[in-house]
Order: structure tokens, then sequence, then C-alpha cells
């Protein structure tokens, strides 16, 4: 099965789940197995949008009361 080459345009859950997806594949790909270089340098990328939409959005949402 072929990787996406540009998850940007993914929405929030259809990003999430091939995120997860991807981190399955790489469980169960052995250490030594040709492409494997390729599906971690491909999670790395997709753990880097991870962390830049969650920036956005703890940056953009309101501050919660204080009680």
């Amino acid at each position: 099965m072929s990787e996406p080459t540009d998850f940007t345009h993914l929405d929030d859950p259809a990003f999430l789940s091939e995120r997860a997806r991807l981190r399955g594949r790489l469980e169960h790909t052995p250490e030594n197995a040709g492409g494997r270089t390729e599906l971690e340098r491909l999670y790395r990328a997709m753990t880097d949008e991870f962390l830049h939409r969650a920036r956005i959005a703890w940056t953009s949402a309101p501050a919660e009361p204080r009680l």
C-alpha cells in the first residue's frame, strides 16, 4: 500500500486515523525490513504535523475561567 506524500490537507479525524494506521505498520515492520526508514521518516513528519496542529489548537482556544 502506498503512503500519502501530502497528509497536510487531511482534516483532523482523517489525519489521526492515517497516523495511527502508519504507527501500526511500524509496530509490525521488522527493524531491518526494506522501506522501514521511509516509514519512520513519514511518521516523524506526521508527528511534526500533529504537534503543529496541537499548538494551533492550544493557542487559539479560549482560556478556561478559574473557579
